[in-house]
């Protein structure tokens, strides 16, 4: 751990609009809408200043080929980086914990970085179930994947591996075959961001592993329940992928 540890500031990069809960609680909640955030996250204090994931399109792009969103200008990248005190100049390494399309946006902005995503993931991104290619943006006529933008900037890697001292990227197969979070030691303990894997903080229950819910979007469902019994063998402090409760906080511990 760090001498006082690393620090993680969440940033709202848009509000996924009318979302049927029950794409967040597999099986449960059928019919209620409710409006979530598009999480991204920097991760500071460890001699590099890190984001982790890249955040969605524009509107327009959105209600074209994905769903509702709503995005003040505000919630532009480069905005929300300057909330605290920063400039997409400052990042210098960029974490995806996958590549769906609402994650991985806005990447014109880091023209010299680093992209760190898991070999497993990319390789599924290249060529996924043809129930998963709208969600890559993948064999979509005409249209150019946002992270194949970036490709030669990429590094794979495989499995839980320490990027730097006190980050370290963990393997979470189940919402996709490739998602990682990330584990940062905080001056409180190791915090996990956590991804799509645990999307609200009602699926996650830490005091038993068989009452954790997964999300009702996964490719496979076998790996996801494991996932979450691993994830607890990391701590209890998760961070969800897109829970509003999120947004009540400027920093994490």
């Amino acid at each position: 751990m760090q001498e006082n540890g690393l620090s993680i500031y969440p940033l709202n990069l848009g509000t996924l609009a009318g979302m049927d809960k029950s794409f967040f609680t597999i099986r449960q909640n059928q019919g209620i809408k409710i409006d979530v955030p598009c999480l991204a996250w920097v991760i500071s204090g460890g001699g590099k200043t890190i984001l982790v994931d890249s955040g969605p399109s524009d509107p327009n792009w959105a209600i074209k080929y994905h769903r509702p969103l709503i995005k003040e200008s505000s919630q532009e990248i480069e905005k929300a980086l300057g909330k605290i005190g920063l400039l997409t100049t400052d990042i210098d390494l960029v974490i995806f914990t996958h590549l769906h399309w609402d994650h991985c946006f806005n990447l014109e902005c880091f023209p010299e970085v680093k992209f760190i995503v898991q070999k497993k993931e990319l390789e599924y991104a290249v060529n996924p179930l043809p129930t998963d290619r709208v969600q890559y943006e993948v064999g979509m006529p005409g249209i150019q994947p946002p992270w194949m933008k970036v490709f030669g900037q990429m590094k794979a890697v495989d499995g839980d591996q320490d990027i730097i001292p006190g980050v370290r990227v963990i393997s979470l197969p189940g919402h996709t075959p490739g998602l990682q979070g990330v584990v940062v030691e905080t001056a409180e303990g190791p915090w996990v961001i956590a991804g799509d894997t645990v999307p609200l903080y009602e699926n996650w229950d830490k005091d038993d592993a068989a009452k954790r819910i997964p999300g009702g979007i996964y490719q496979n469902l076998f790996h996801y329940d494991s996932t979450l019994k691993r994830l607890g063998s990391f701590g209890n402090n998760i961070l969800p992928g897109h829970d509003p409760k999120v947004t009540e906080h400027s920093v994490f511990p």
